[in-house]
């Protein structure tokens, strides 16, 4: 009972779809494209975890149930500042260096995407025979959710713009939210793309592509998506866009699911593929 009221009280202060990257569209995209690039072992090892599921299943779960994954992964009342909304944004300073999060208060944990990547992997590399069925399946579904997340232009933070594109701008005739136009519509345009038709026409790139892609880790993963990223601030509150707009910022849009899925499928084979 504590723990379904637990759940009510975080669900009525959390909003489910705020700051959602990329929408369902492209986190199943990614999932998909990674799914493609599993080693045999680690998809029978995910099998085994995710009841038989996909990880496509599970590739918009982070932003569909915050409140039952704070609690799977042992966010209670006593845990104080850290019952917060699972990050989903990372920030880069002057130099364009990842930051390692920002401290919550009284609590020592980094909040962001990267970091929850980092932490999850780790503890399912060196603590899944210790860890419950639901913790185990969150810290999965992390990864999953977080690796899109920290590849959509929209999701991070430059130093003296902290928007992520929270401002109004106008899109063919209609007033959006610009960080809402990095969720779907900027992928969906000028196709409605299903999700595995999506994948089957981005993932193209040869093994040396693949190699040089997935070479480093998560935190020079992060510094070049901020790099490449930060030309989507060309645009400001009130501006009106169009067609234009959109042909020429869809083929970034196309590139970071593309690295998302082959870094993904990285991830999961380090941690499920041994």
């Amino acid at each position: 009972m504590k723990k379904l009221l637990f759940i009510a009280v975080i669900a009525a202060l959390t909003p489910l779809r705020d700051a959602a990257a990329w929408g369902r569209l492209g986190h199943a995209t990614v999932a998909y494209i990674a799914e493609q690039h599993l080693t045999r072992k680690a998809k029978a090892n995910l099998d085994k975890y995710l009841d038989g599921n996909s990880i496509v299943y599970y590739a918009s779960h982070m932003d569909d149930f915050k409140p039952q994954m704070l609690v799977d992964l042992g966010y209670t009342p006593a845990n104080g500042p850290r019952m917060h909304m699972l990050p989903h944004t990372f920030s880069v300073g002057e130099d364009g260096e990842v930051l390692r999060g920002n401290r919550l208060p009284g609590d020592k944990v980094l909040a962001n995407c990267l970091y929850y990547v980092e932490q999850s992997a780790d503890r399912l590399k060196n603590h899944i025979r210790e860890m419950d069925d639901s913790t185990r399946m969150a810290c999965i579904q992390i990864i999953v959710h977080s690796l899109g997340d920290m590849h959509c232009p929209g999701h991070i933070r430059y130093p003296g713009n902290q928007t992520i594109g929270y401002f109004n701008v106008v899109l063919k005739g209609s007033e959006i939210r610009y960080h809402t136009i990095w969720d779907t519509p900027i992928l969906q345009a000028p196709h409605p793309w299903s999700f595995s038709d999506l994948a089957y026409l981005l993932d193209r790139c040869t093994e040396e592509e693949q190699a040089a892609i997935t070479a480093g880790d998560i935190y020079d993963w992060g510094r070049e998506s901020a790099a490449v990223s930060k030309c989507i601030y060309d645009v400001k509150e009130g501006d009106e866009l169009g067609h234009d707009f959109l042909m020429k910022y869809k083929p970034l849009a196309e590139a970071q699911l593309t690295k998302a899925g082959y870094r993904l499928a990285k991830i999961l084979n380090d941690i499920f593929g041994r």
